[in-house]
């Protein structure tokens, strides 16, 4: 880079200075500087955890705009007069906090809290862009974050509540903060106006020698490209966008930085044009057209604004320019660039410059096959035409995610009509469609056909539709929808057009086929019991982390400050899925600089097993000895100074394979191999054979379910410090004693010498219990071999590749009713991917639970897994209960509709009575009682129901939902309306909660004193699900002092040592109750004492201080003992209502009622946002997450945010309503408590059962009707074609 620059970051400056690279990024600045409050997720602009806000110099105007960015996009040496501000330079628990950070913790709206200071910079930046802002803005802004906890709700609620004059105020309330003292401004006071303090950055991207310049006019720019060797490529930038798509292109030599030129961002408008300069960014665009849509012969720019809205998300918007993402389509012709069809279609031009100052003006398509660069070409200018008023402009875009998500297809429609004439098509139309293939945009056939027609005529419909169907050949990608839902939807989105043409003319009950569905601002109701009586515990209060989260003062292993001489750890990872490994070579990578070590197999001084108590008797290798058994399978352990290095290196490791198999990838492959040996046990109750005689009706099916990535915000991470008395860990593991034994096992040292420290995890769902020991072994064999401090952290590409998710599962089934449709016998198998190794497998689980809330007296349900060539899937939020669930629902489903019952009526006549009996999973049982280190305890065959609340919690949520009203209005909706379908289904749960009778948790109470305070140690691990909010409160309440004398220290294996794994919701209820024991002990120890006194009556300070020096022993250290915790039911009620486009399958939920047992809760706000979070997870796994895999090489294609989508803010209920059940004392429980963090997530199965009835409708138009199979994820491409829309059926009039 030449030339020295400054920017400011809260108010201080630094100077950028020669060593900083091309390639050198914000957020890794932001890191050298220790602001650890920005967080990453996944380094590719999509999650939003890096989000920070910017005021950005515009050259056009001279002033600067302020908007938030994502640090990881921006290239730090683009900053330059840029002031940045981080969650850090908002509010702090020191100086107080801002008044975004204050309402989002206060509004419960943080859990894991690794994603929270992203939606405070997102909201921060929503309120320096604008003086005023809608309830709209703020759910738009939200489009860039992901939140796997929360499920959005709170979130939405506590940014809407936001006013500008708590904006302008907002120092006055950090002064409050401080004791009611003010500071006299000190606090408040802007650190802009403190003295500057320039830094020298020395920060060194990898494989980056690019040249950066910054010319600030046209003419340094053309000098700058005129000065470039022809053989030698360059990059212009605005935004550096694409580069989370596309990549780093590490053949480009010079980098030009384009923003800095007044010219290339101007915006003018005059009467027949509008005029966008190339580095206008898109949110910018947007911007503007909204303003100028009023103009005469402008009002398609409103269309073209709204449809930007799903471009990206928000932060990208703001950095990106029209110019790259049309630069970056024009590059890669793979790019589905949604600006290049809606422009293409709009008629715009673009000028082109060169080098000798002369310009030319292209179309869209005139652009395609160019090479700018080769060519020496520069965008300069975008043209947008006036629009006659009788031209129907309309543009279209279906995703795998209603925002920030690529297009599965795009389409855009400009039609002269004359209205008055049949409504026909004034000259050509223009039709244009993109994401079919790299070369296919303008569909001329179909265009000429509609040329001069009337769109009154129905002849001329269909033959428009043929002409689509002969002349779209879309590309075959398995990351793709198949090219038949493509040509589908090509057809369905001219019909579309063409039916908001015609209005009035079609039909009423095709009419809705005209409009895209709108989902309306959210909203959301909480209900819970009061218990006054016991506050602090059932307080309804915000996690007791929730602030320190939203201020990013939060610690996570993974921001982990490092030390001098540290280490990195980066895996060597299989490029084969099915091979026999030849010879792995790391020579040549270890010559390179910065590479210190290779640790292999050759390297393990223990066993080559990183499971102990996990699945005992299965090993599973750290590194593969012989085979490769999945794509991204870990070989080895590079070890370097610092990331930068290793990325360099990871390349010149030379792996070489013989034997290379075809890889297994799904349960149906599988299944064409003999099932492996270790088959767990059926659940057998009654006989099926005399329930299917008894039977008058049966049914037989089928039903699969694809896995689900965990996605937890924090990534895997463990760092290893060696120590004169071993090694010292920092764990990102939901099982730190599981996690020292592992390290143990595998350097082959006692565990006496590991120390396993968890402090917190941002999120784990499962993932963190055992797959986190592939890392710590790693790392500690690497610490082991250096003697120095070692990291290991996954990238998000790695995270997701190297590491299991969800297991896939296959059910089949057979199920007999009598004639009064009373359940005679049930009869399935269920079928789990366990991935290359039976480790973690759930089906088991899956078929005891299965029956959940109804009642059947025949069961013969066989639990099988099959082995294939993916990762070990492992734990994901209620495994197996979920499965078992689910597949029950659907088969209840299925017989209801053979038997013409109402769903809900069948399922009240089969639920089952009071004072029935649930039986457990005795190998599952076996397998916590080996975890806990009692294999041979005696295991109880059942639990028993003393009360099914189920019958009275259907009529409670009948009338709070207003199902039968509903049902009706839904039954007239879908008869007055073909393409627009509404479902409304009420499913029921009945949760089994069955803690292993010995299932240890350590903890340890300290008393200090000299104030009375109280610190615990307990042996869970907190990861967003508020196991320590409620450990407080039940200290809290058992030692009758205030809550704020409590704090709560991070799990070690010293310190709560052999404590078992937190998951199964096993955690927070067994923690809370062995310190609530512990408690209760010493509040019983100092009451004692209390009663030797001549002066008893004396404060809780002054008592503690006294028996102290009385000699009394004022800490305490519990672990339950066989027993001690019981098993219950946990039971559910959702109803969910939703509506589905037919002709693109897309869809809202429109409403969401759960009625959730909780007992007397300990938290309310901790449990609903487990009740929220929970369900809007398991939305996303049934609706849009699942794997997809590359069938020859086996790897997995969707790791990266740009191809795996989990739900955001606007894919939830639009009216999420959540009631704990009230007046419902748990007598099994903790304090009369119930658990929330897993059973919520299956009630999200009631927005399948509720799309199958929107879809069931849409297939009775066409003469279907009957059941029909479902498979999970219901993606937007299955439900669409499960609709069987013939092309025949798009008519205009019925």
């Amino acid at each position: 880079m030449s030339g020295g620059s400054t920017f400011k970051v809260n108010g201080i400056e630094y100077e950028i200075g020669d060593g900083v690279r091309a390639g050198s990024r914000l957020v890794d600045f932001l890191h050298e500087r220790r602001l650890m409050g920005t967080h990453v997720t996944c380094y590719q602009g999509g999650c939003g955890a890096c989000i920070v806000t910017a005021a950005i110099p515009d050259p056009a105007s001279g002033t600067s705009q302020s908007c938030s960015v994502n640090s990881c996009l921006v290239p730090l040496a683009s900053c330059a007069g840029w002031e940045i501000t981080t969650v850090e330079g908002l509010g702090n628990s020191h100086d107080g906090y801002h008044v975004i950070q204050d309402t989002l913790a206060n509004n419960a709206g943080t859990q894991c809290g690794y994603c929270s200071p992203g939606f405070v910079m997102s909201m921060y930046g929503l309120t320096q862009n604008n003086p005023s802002w809608t309830d709209t803005d703020v759910e738009s802004v939200l489009d860039a974050n992901i939140c796997r906890c929360t499920g959005y709700r709170p979130i939405i609620k506590a940014f809407k509540s936001i006013t500008p004059g708590d904006i302008e105020d907002s120092h006055l309330a950090r002064c409050s903060d401080k004791a009611k003292k003010c500071c006299k401004g000190k606090c408040c006071k802007s650190s802009a106006q403190e003295k500057p303090k320039k830094v020298q950055m020395k920060m060194i991207a990898p494989k980056d020698n690019a040249n950066w310049h910054k010319p600030l006019t046209l003419e340094e720019l053309y000098s700058i490209i005129a000065s470039i060797p022809a053989s030698e490529r360059y990059s212009l930038i605005c935004g550096d966008t694409a580069q989370a798509v596309i990549g780093t292109d590490y053949s480009v030599s010079t980098t030009i930085y384009t923003r800095s030129i007044p010219e290339l961002s101007m915006v003018n408008q005059t009467p027949d044009n509008v005029l966008f300069g190339a580095n206008v960014t898109i949110s910018q665009m947007i911007t503007h057209m909204k303003s100028m849509a009023s103009s005469e012969g402008f009002s398609y720019l409103e269309h073209l604004a709204d449809m930007w809205h799903h471009v990206a998300g928000t932060s990208v918007r703001n950095l990106g320019s029209w110019a790259g993402n049309i630069a970056t389509r024009i590059a890669h012709s793979d790019f589905p660039s949604d600006l290049y069809p809606n422009l293409m279609v709009a008629g715009a031009t673009v000028t082109l410059g060169t080098t000798d100052g002369s310009t030319t003006t292209h179309t869209l398509e005139e652009l395609l096959g160019m090479d700018l660069v080769g060519d020496r070409k520069v965008i300069l200018l975008l043209t947008l035409p006036k629009m006659a008023d009788n031209v129907v402009f309309r543009v279209f875009k279906v995703s795998p995610r209603s925002h920030n998500a690529h297009a599965f297809i795009n389409g855009g429609f400009r039609f002269e009509i004359d209205a008055a004439n049949a409504h026909t098509v004034v000259g050509t139309p223009v039709i244009v469609y993109g994401c079919i293939n790299t070369t296919f945009y303008h569909a001329t056939a179909t265009e000429s056909v509609l040329a001069g027609k009337s769109l009154e005529d129905q002849s001329v419909v269909q033959a428009a539709v043929e002409s689509l169907a002969s002349e779209i050949k879309p590309d075959e990608s398995p990351l793709e929808p198949a090219p038949a839902y493509k040509v589908a939807i090509a057809q369905n989105m001219l019909y579309k057009t063409i039916l908001g043409i015609i209005g009035d003319v079609a039909s009423p009950d095709v009419s809705s086929g005209a409009t895209d569905l709108v989902r309306p601002l959210s909203s959301g109701k909480q209900v819970y019991d009061e218990n006054q009586e016991i506050w602090p515990l059932g307080q309804p209060i915000p996690k007791i982390e929730a602030h320190i989260q939203c201020s990013g003062e939060a610690e996570y292993a993974v921001i982990a400050p490092e030390v001098e001489g540290e280490l990195f750890g980066m895996f060597v990872t299989s490029t084969q899925a099915n091979a026999k490994i030849v010879s792995i070579d790391p020579s040549e990578a270890l010559k390179m600089p910065g590479v210190v070590a290779f640790v292999g197999i050759e390297d393990i001084t223990g066993e080559n097993n990183i499971n102990n108590q996990t699945w005992p008797g299965v090993p599973e290798p750290l590194f593969p000895s012989e085979r490769v058994s999945y794509y991204g399978q870990p070989l080895g352990l590079l070890v370097t100074e610092g990331r930068g290095p290793a990325y360099g290196a990871l390349g010149a490791v030379k792996v070489t394979y013989d034997d290379i198999q075809p890889p297994v990838l799904t349960i149906d492959e599988a299944l064409q191999k003999p099932f492996p040996e270790g088959q767990p046990e059926p659940f057998v109750q009654g006989d099926v054979e005399a329930g299917f005689a008894a039977s008058t009706t049966i049914v037989t099916g089928a039903m699969g379910r694809n896995g689900q990535y965990h996605f937890a915000m924090e990534p895997q991470v463990c760092i290893v410090t060696p120590t004169d008395e071993g090694f010292d860990v920092l764990a990102g593991t939901q099982w730190a004693s599981e996690c020292q034994r592992a390290i143990g096992q595998v350097l082959g040292i006692p565990d006496n010498k590991i120390t396993v420290t968890v402090k917190r995890l941002g999120g784990a769902f499962g993932s963190k219990i055992d797959r986190c020991n592939i890392l710590s072994t790693a790392a500690s064999l690497a610490a082991q071999k250096t003697r120095k401090r070692v990291r290991v952290a996954l990238d998000f590409d790695v995270n997701t590749t190297l590491i299991g998710w969800r297991e896939p599962y296959l059910c089949t089934y057979k199920a007999g009713v009598n004639a009064e449709g009373i359940l005679q016998a049930i009869e399935a198998t269920l079928i789990s991917d366990a991935g290359y190794i039976a480790v973690d497998i759930s089906s088991g689980g899956a078929a005891f639970v299965m029956p959940s809330c109804y009642a059947c007296p025949n069961w013969n349900v066989k639990p099988q897994f099959v082995l294939t060539n993916t990762a070990n899937n492992t734990w994901c939020r209620s495994p197996g209960t979920n499965e078992g669930m689910i597949f029950m629902e659907n088969i209840l489903d299925h017989i209801a509709t053979e038997i013409g019952m109402d769903p809900l009526e069948f399922r009240r006549k089969n639920l089952m009575p009071d004072g029935s009996s649930r039986n457990l999973n005795q190998v599952v049982h076996r397998l916590r009682h080996a975890m806990a280190g009692n294999p041979n305890a005696k295991i109880p065959k059942a639990i028993t129901i003393t009360n099914n609340l189920i019958s009275d919690m259907i009529d409670q949520i009948m009338v709070s939902a207003d199902v039968d009203a509903r049902k009706a209005d839904i039954e007239t909706f879908n008869q007055n309306n073909k393409w627009k379908k509404r479902g409304l289904a009420v499913m029921t749960q009945m949760w089994p909660y069955a803690p292993p009778s010995v299932y240890p948790f350590s903890c340890m109470v300290s008393i200090n004193c000299r104030d009375g305070t109280v610190l615990i140690s307990h042996g869970g691990v907190e990861s967003g699900q508020g196991i320590n909010t409620k450990v407080a409160q039940s200290a809290a309440y058992e030692l009758g002092i205030p809550l704020d004398m409590i704090a709560i220290k991070g799990s070690t294996t010293h310190t709560n040592a052999n404590s078992q794994c937190t998951g199964g919701s096993l955690g927070s209820d067994i923690t809370s109750y062995c310190v609530s024991t512990a408690c209760r002990h010493l509040k019983e120890r100092l009451e004692a004492f209390r009663q030797t006194l001549e002066k008893p009556d004396i404060d809780w300070p002054e008592l503690v201080s006294q028996a102290y020096f009385s000699g009394i022993d004022i800490s305490e250290r519990y672990v339950n003992t066989a027993g001690e915790v019981t098993g219950y039911g946990v039971f559910g009620v959702a109803v969910t209502e939703v509506e589905l486009d037919v002709l693109t399958g897309q869809f809202l939920v429109l409403r969401t009622d759960i009625l959730e047992d909780a007992g007397r809760s300990l938290s309310p706000l901790v449990d609903i946002g487990q009740v929220e979070g929970g369900f809007i997870m398991g939305q996303g796994m049934f609706t849009m997450e699942e794997p997809i895999y590359d069938p020859v090489s086996g790897q997995r294609l969707t790791n990266s945010t740009w191809t795996y989508k989990p739900p955001l803010a606007q894919d939830i209920p639009i009216d999420f309503r959540v009631t704990l059940l009230q007046d419902s004392p748990n007598p099994l429980g903790f304090q009369l408590s119930k658990v929330t963090g897993e059973p919520p997530l299956v009630l999200a199965f009631s927005v399948v059962m509720a799309l199958r009835q929107a879809v069931a409708s849409a297939r009775a138009d066409g003469g279907t009707t009957g059941w029909f199979q479902m498979d999970t994820p219901l993606t937007v491409e299955k439900l669409q074609r499960l609709c069987l829309v013939d092309p025949a059926r798009l008519v205009i009039t019925t």
